[in-house]
């Protein structure tokens, strides 16, 4: 990994290449995308997934003398963005 250097050192050739490429592949890779993915897809947003999560915990809060009982599990994202070195 140490003969790599990042994209801003590259030169401008490289980078005009690599947008080209990305471009290309764009049009490809949307259909794999799943809808639930929020976050790196142009036009979504990751706030929107912590704005439907705090919806959803405000409706179980409000339906709380509700019969049927509803279940919210917590997930640790601690390690979700962890960084390989």
């Amino acid at each position: 990994m140490d003969k790599f250097r990042p994209i801003s050192l590259c030169n401008v050739l490289f980078k005009i290449v690599s947008k080209c490429v990305a471009n290309r592949l764009q049009g490809f890779l949307s259909p794999c995308i799943d809808e639930a993915q929020s976050a790196f897809v142009p036009g979504r947003l990751i706030s929107d997934n912590t704005l439907a999560a705090y919806e959803l915990i405000h409706f179980m809060r409000k339906r709380k003398c509700a019969k049927k009982g509803y279940f919210a599990p917590k997930l640790d994202m601690s390690k979700a963005y962890d960084r390989v070195e």
